[in-house]
C-alpha cells in the first residue's frame, strides 16, 4: 500500500463576522490596558481573543513575536496557535501560544541561559511517574529499622499503598504551589493539631534534598509556576525585561488557573495591554487546583478597577436554544462571587438558528447503555448524514472511556481517544516486550510460566491450541532423541536456543518469533555501551511486527483499532526510553527496566499519535474543554459517579492545608465536612456544565436505572420532567445498525414458518445479496449455518453403554 503524507488542514483562515458585543471587545486599541471578556460557553470568547490579536497586529502594528497567548491545556494552546497563524497567513519563528507550564518553563530556560539562575544542566520538567517513584523510594526507606517516621498509628496500614502515595503527592503539590517549606508545614501541623503533617514535613524535606542532589535541574510540574515567580522576585531586572518584551498578553479560560498562575499573570501583565477571557461556570482543572472564584479578583491584580475594560459577551453563537437552556439550568445551581453573573448571560443571536434538542434516556442495564450509545451514533451517521468526527461521547472517568472504546470498536465504529490513562508498562503490547527485556538481561528469569506468557502475548500470538501442538512437537522430538524431559523444560530451552525450532512446522511460528526476539535482546545487551534504547530496538525490530501491525491499523475495523493502539503504546515506550537515556546518561538497561517497572502513573508524552480523520471522539470533560461538536452524548450519568462527591485529599488533609495557608488555621478548622461536600458538588457541576456546553445542536444524556444503579440527579437538570409526568421510563434500545446485527436478524426472519412466508422470502433475498457481495458478509450464506447442515450419520457416536472419554486439552471448538 502506497502512503502519501499530507500537511495538516489549515482552518479558520477567513475573517469571521463578529456580533456587536464581540466587535466592541476586538476594537479596544493598543494602550487601553487590561480587557476582561467574561462570557458563557458558545459566546465566542476564543474568537474574540484571536481576532483581537490579529487586529493589534494589522491595525496597531504589534509584533506577533512579542505577543503571548496562554491556554490551560496543550490541546487548547495548539488550537489557538493554529487559528492565530492561519488568520495572520504567515509563519512565526516562535510559538505564540503556550500553556502556563510551558511559558514558565521557557522563563526558567531563558533565565538559565542568561545566567540568572545557577544551573549546570538545562532545566527539565519532573514527570509525574518520576515524582511518584521518588516518594515510593523514600517511604520504603523509612520502613527500615531505626529510620521510621512517626506517622499516626491509624496510617500505618496505608503507608505501602499506591493510594497513600497519591495523597502524599497531592499534599506536596499544594505545598509547592503555595511556595511554602517543610518548616511551614510542620508549624501548621502543630497549630492545626495534625501530627501527620509533622511527619509529612520531614518526608517533604527529604524529597527536596533528593531532588537537589540527584537532579537539581528538575522542576516539579506543580511548582514550575512558583519557580518562575521566584526568579522574578530574585531578579527584578529579568522581570522588567520580560514585561518590556511583551506588547500584548492574551489569556483564554483563566478560570482554569490556580492561585500561583493568577499571581504570575499579575507579574507580567499588571497595568499592561492584555485580554483575559473567563467562564467561571465551566471548569475541568479543579483536581489541579483551579480557582474560578479568583476571577473576581483579577481587576485588582491587573490594575485599578477603573483602568480595567469590561467587554462581556452574551450571544450564544455556538449553542442551540435547547442546549443553551439546559446549560443555564446547570450553571444556575453553581455558587458564584459578585460579578460572576456577567459570564452567565446567554441570549440567542438575531440570526435565527435551529432550535436543537436535549434528550435524557434511561436504560435497564449497562449493556443496554452501550448498545444505545452505538445506536444513536450510527443513526446520526447513516440516517442524518452526520460525520463521525462531528460527534463525541463524554464520560466521567478514563475507565468508562476504555469500556466504550472496546464496545464501539467491536461494533465497527471508528473511535478516537486521548492518550491512554494507564502507565505504559501496563499496555498489552508493551508488557511482553518488557518481559523479554528482563530475560535478555537475565536468562534465568525465563521460567515455564514466563515462556507461556510470552508465547501467548500480543507479540507471540500463539493460541492455546497452537501452544498445545508446540508442546507435543517438542515432546515428540525429545522422545525420538532418547530424552525424557517434560514440555515445560523443552519450552524454556527452545526459546533460549532458536536453532532447536528449525525443524518445526507452523506450530513453531510463535516460538520462532519469541526466540528470535530474546536472542536479539541478549546480543544487544552484551554490546559495550548498551542502553535502554539499543536493547529495546533490538527486541522490537526482531519481531517483524511493525509492518504487519501498520497494515492492520490502516485497514481499519476492530483489529485495526487494536493495532493502532498497540503501535501508539510502542511509540510511548520508545519515547520514555529516549527521555530516560537523555536524562540519565551512563545508566544501563537494568536501571531503565527497574525505573519503568516501578512507575505506576501514566507518562505524559509529546510523541505523535496516529488519528483517524472521521471517527467518534471518546473523552472525559478535561479533554473536551475548549472544543465543540454538533452531537454530544454524555453517558454513564450515575449517582456516585457523576457527581462523585467523595471528599478529596482527606487522608492527609491537602484541602485543609490550602484553607489554612489562604485563610489561617482557625478558618480551616471551622470548616465542616458539609461545606467541603458543597464545594465538591459545585466542582462536579462545573465539569458537567463543561460537558453539556460542548454540544452545538444535539445533546443526549444516558443513565442506567436498576436495583444496583441509580441515575444521577444531573439528568434532571438538563432535561427536567414536565409537570404531571410520573417519572422517566425506559428507552427502547433497537438493534445496532451494524452488518453483523443485520445478518443475525435476517437469518431469524429467513427461518420463519409458512405463515410469514413473505417476510422470510424478503429476508432470504437480502441475505443472498449480502452473501454475493465483495467481500461477502460474514454469516450470510446458508453454507455457514451449522443448524442447516445434514446429519453425517444416524449411527450412535458411542455404542450404547460405552464410556465417553473427554480430554479438555483436545477440545478445539
Amino acid at each position: 500500500m502506497a502512503l502519501r503524507l499530507l500537511p495538516p488542514r489549515r482552518t479558520h483562515a477567513a475573517r469571521i463576522s463578529l456580533t456587536p458585543d464581540q466587535q466592541a471587545a476586538v476594537e479596544v486599541t493598543q494602550g487601553s490596558g487590561p480587557v476582561m471578556v467574561p462570557g458563557a460557553p458558545g459566546t465566542g470568547k476564543t474568537t474574540v481573543l484571536i481576532e483581537a490579536a490579529v487586529q493589534r497586529v494589522f491595525r496597531d502594528g504589534v509584533d506577533p513575536e512579542r505577543m503571548l497567548i496562554l491556554a490551560p491545556t496543550r490541546l487548547a494552546a495548539d488550537f489557538l496557535r493554529d487559528r492565530f497563524t492561519a488568520r495572520l497567513d504567515r509563519s512565526l519563528s516562535t510559538t505564540p501560544a503556550r500553556t502556563w507550564a510551558s511559558y514558565a518553563f521557557d522563563l526558567i530556560r531563558r533565565a538559565k541561559a542568561e545566567g540568572v539562575i545557577p544551573l549546570s544542566k538545562p532545566p527539565r520538567l519532573l514527570s509525574g511517574p518520576e515524582q511518584d517513584l521518588i516518594i515510593r523510594e523514600l517511604l520504603e526507606g523509612h520502613r527500615m529499622p531505626g529510620l521510621e517516621l512517626p506517622w499516626p498509628a491509624d496510617l500505618h496500614g496505608a503507608l505501602e499503598t499506591r493510594g497513600f502515595r497519591h495523597e502524599v503527592r497531592q499534599l506536596f503539590d499544594r505545598i509547592i504551589e503555595s511556595g511554602r517549606t517543610a518548616g511551614d508545614l510542620e508549624q501548621l501541623g502543630r497549630e492545626c493539631g495534625r501530627p501527620d503533617w509533622i511527619s509529612a514535613a520531614a518526608l517533604y524535606a527529604e524529597y527536596r534534598d533528593v531532588l537537589d542532589l540527584r537532579m537539581p535541574e528538575a522542576f516539579d510540574p506543580a511548582g514550575i509556576i512558583t519557580a518562575a515567580r521566584q526568579i522574578f522576585q530574585d531578579a527584578p531586572d529579568f522581570l522588567a525585561a520580560e514585561r518590556a518584551r511583551l506588547q500584548l498578553v492574551l489569556v483564554d479560560d483563566v478560570q482554569e488557573a490556580n492561585p500561583a498562575i493568577f499571581e504570575l499573570l499579575a507579574d507580567i501583565a499588571a497595568d499592561k495591554d492584555c485580554y483575559v477571557t473567563s467562564s467561571p461556570d465551566t471548569v475541568v482543572q479543579g483536581f489541579r487546583g483551579a480557582r474560578p472564584d479568583l476571577v473576581a479578583d483579577l481587576p485588582c491584580l491587573l490594575g485599578t478597577q477603573a483602568a480595567v475594560v469590561d467587554r462581556p459577551l452574551r450571544y450564544a453563537h455556538g449553542l442551540s436554544p435547547a442546549v443553551a437552556e439546559s446549560w443555564l439550568n446547570v450553571a444556575g445551581r453553581i455558587s458564584q462571587r459578585a460579578g460572576g453573573q456577567l459570564a452567565r448571560q446567554l441570549e440567542q443571536p438575531a440570526t435565527p438558528r435551529p432550535s436543537g434538542a436535549v434528550e435524557a434516556h434511561l436504560v435497564p442495564t449497562p449493556v443496554h447503555e452501550l448498545r444505545y450509545v452505538a445506536q444513536r451514533i450510527l443513526d446520526q451517521h447513516l440516517n442524518h448524514g452526520r460525520d463521525l468526527a462531528d460527534m463525541a461521547v463524554i464520560v466521567r472517568n478514563g475507565g468508562q472511556v476504555s469500556e466504550l472504546q472496546r464496545y464501539l470498536s467491536g461494533q465497527g465504529i471508528p473511535v478516537r481517544v486521548p492518550v491512554a490513562e494507564s502507565a505504559v508498562r501496563d499496555e498489552v503490547a508493551v508488557r511482553p516486550l518488557l518481559d523479554a527485556f528482563a530475560i535478555a538481561l537475565d536468562p534465568a528469569l525465563l521460567t515455564p510460566e514466563a515462556a507461556v506468557s510470552l508465547l501467548t502475548s500480543r507479540i507471540g500470538g500463539a493460541t492455546s491450541i497452537e501452544l498445545r501442538r508446540l508442546r507435543q512437537s517438542l515432546r515428540r522430538e525429545e522422545l525420538l532423541g532418547g530424552g525424557g524431559r517434560g514440555s515445560d523444560a523443552l519450552l524454556v530451552e527452545a526459546l533460549l536456543e532458536p536453532g532447536a525450532l528449525g525443524a518445526l512446522g507452523i506450530e513453531g511460528r510463535a516460538a520462532r518469533r519469541t526466540a528470535r526476539m530474546i536472542h536479539a535482546g541478549r546480543q544487544a545487551a552484551a554490546l559495550p555501551g548498551a542502553n535502554a534504547e539499543s536493547v529495546l530496538w533490538a527486541l522490537w525490530s526482531s519481531t517483524g511486527l511493525s509492518s504487519a501491525w501498520t497494515e492492520t491499523a490502516l485497514a481499519g475495523g476492530p483489529h485495526g483499532s487494536r493495532a493502532d493502539r498497540d503501535l501508539d503504546a510502542m511509540m510511548a515506550l520508545f519515547h520514555t526510553a529516549e527521555r530516560y537515556v537523555d536524562q540519565m546518561p551512563g545508566a544501563g538497561p537494568e536501571q531503565f527496566l527497574e525505573y519503568l517497572l516501578n512507575q505506576e502513573l501514566p507518562m505524559d508524552t509529546l510523541a505523535a499519535r496516529a488519528q483517524l480523520d472521521d471517527a467518534v471522539e471518546l473523552m472525559t470533560p478535561a479533554s473536551a474543554a475548549g472544543r465543540e461538536w454538533a452531537v454530544v452524548i454524555i453517558a454513564g450519568l450515575q449517582e456516585g459517579v457523576w457527581p462523585n462527591t467523595r471528599l478529596r485529599g482527606e487522608l492527609l488533609g491537602s484541602t485543609l492545608y490550602t484553607d489554612a495557608v489562604e485563610h489561617g488555621p482557625e478558618y480551616a478548622l471551622r470548616r465542616d465536612p458539609l461545606s467541603r461536600l458543597r464545594d465538591i458538588r459545585y466542582d462536579e457541576l462545573r465539569s458537567f456544565s463543561t460537558a453539556v456546553s460542548r454540544a452545538r445542536e444535539l445533546l443526549i444524556c444516558t443513565a442506567v436505572s436498576s436495583e444496583d444503579d441509580q441515575p444521577s440527579s444531573f439528568l434532571d437538570f438538563v432535561a427536567p420532567l414536565e409537570p404531571g409526568e410520573g417519572g422517566r421510563g425506559f428507552t427502547r434500545v433497537e438493534r445496532p445498525m451494524t452488518l453483523r446485527a443485520l445478518v443475525a436478524e435476517l437469518r431469524q426472519y429467513a427461518q420463519l414458518d409458512a405463515a410469514r412466508a413473505p417476510e422470510a422470502g424478503e429476508a432470504a433475498r437480502v441475505l443472498a445479496l449480502l452473501a454475493a457481495a465483495e467481500p461477502p458478509a460474514a454469516g450470510a450464506h446458508p453454507d455457514t449455518w451449522w443448524g442447516l447442515a445434514p446429519l453425517t450419520s444416524l449411527e450412535p457416536v458411542v455404542p450404547a453403554g460405552g464410556t465417553v472419554f473427554v480430554s479438555p486439552s483436545k477440545v478445539e471448538t
